[in-house]
């Protein structure tokens, strides 16, 4: 008799099968029992923790006086928090979406992991009438503002900046919030938002207030099936509103071929991505000083350097800093020629770059 044995590990994603085993009658019921124990150890070990860099999710429960109910949030940390500071917070909507929730949580994770998002509490936000609750707006935003944000300030410690996210009426709500609130939602993601409820009323809003609101700005959109295709002409409106506007650090990315449903695999980590990308290129500024102090003359240090100042707007000094890589190149006698010309090239270009963006 001959089987095949299927090993699956359900939130790892990963699918085993171990064909061509041969289960005869001579197989002792003790070697089956086996496999079935090494199958349960695949399957706890998989499950056991699917997130290293945060932990295990709570659900707190709010009495909530501008609901007259009771209501949920979901809060996860992240491991390295330090309680004795001011934490990055980033609230998130639909969370009692598991799909929504689930790639939230771990696009956050992973960027956390290699430090291109500083570590975080995510807060996510359970909807119990979501429709009514995004589009209304007014009474969702007073429940963040008097009753969620209040109780993060009281039982952890978080920053008074924070950034906030959703997908579809999510990123609908979460540009109306950064618009409104702008002073404390300084940093928005809004993966496929639906603009057009409510006569277009956010994207007027956002057209009267786009000279005094300030921040980030992440804004995405798919263009396959009907749902996002129908959406598409609104987010361009909104795009165009806001590009070249110097008080805002904006992007937008037109993600092809993606449906609506599926542009938050990319989105959100994308847009956290961009959120913090002044962030990352602090933490860089300070390995590369790190690595300098070991290796001085090494171009490569030297250019990534370079780099992050001019990413922090601090041309000036990148320039010099480009020079001297570009010194550093001329030295390094381990250099194969052709490379050499490429390096020195793509360094010449930066400090072109630099007297440009300076002028």
């Amino acid at each position: 008799m001959r089987h095949s044995l299927t090993f699956f590990c359900g939130l790892a994603g990963k699918t085993r099968t171990f064909s061509n085993i041969d289960i005869n009658k001579t197989h002792s019921q003790k070697t089956i029992f086996l496999l079935l124990i090494i199958q349960l150890l695949c399957c706890s070990f998989c499950f056991a923790q699917p997130y290293s860099q945060l932990s295990t999710s709570d659900t707190i429960t709010i009495r909530s006086k501008v609901f007259q109910t009771e209501r949920k949030v979901i809060i996860t940390k992240s491991l390295k928090i330090k309680n004795d500071l001011q934490n990055n917070c980033i609230i998130y909507m639909d969370a009692d979406d598991s799909n929504i929730n689930g790639i939230f949580l771990q696009s956050a994770n992973n960027l956390m992991a290699y430090d291109e998002i500083p570590q975080s509490y995510l807060v996510g936000i359970i909807h119990e009438n979501r429709n009514t609750e995004l589009l209304e707006k007014d009474k969702l935003l007073k429940f963040l503002m008097e009753e969620v944000i209040p109780l993060l300030n009281d039982k952890f410690s978080i920053a008074n900046q924070l950034t906030i996210a959703g997908h579809s009426f999510g990123g609908y709500f979460a540009t109306y919030a950064f618009i409104k609130e702008n002073v404390l939602f300084n940093s928005c993601i809004a993966i496929s938002p639906a603009y057009w409820p409510n006569k277009s009323d956010v994207l007027d809003l956002l057209h009267q207030n786009v000279n005094t609101i300030h921040g980030n700005f992440y804004l995405t959109i798919g263009d396959k099936r009907w749902d996002d295709i129908s959406l598409r002409k609104y987010v361009f409106k909104a795009q165009n509103i806001v590009k070249n506007k110097s008080n805002i650090f904006f992007n937008f990315t037109d993600l092809k071929g993606f449906s609506h449903n599926a542009t938050p695999t990319v989105g959100f980590g994308a847009g956290l991505s961009f959120i913090y990308d002044e962030w990352e290129w602090q933490k860089i500024l300070i390995e590369q000083e790190r690595n300098l102090r070991s290796f001085p003359d090494f171009w490569g240090h030297t250019e990534i350097k370079a780099d992050a100042l001019f990413h922090l707007q601090r041309v000036s000094e990148a320039k010099v800093f480009f020079k001297e890589a570009l010194k550093n190149v001329s030295a390094d006698n381990n250099l194969p020629a052709q490379e050499k010309k490429i390096i020195t090239k793509r360094l010449k270009h930066k400090i072109k770059s630099c007297r440009q963006k300076k002028s």
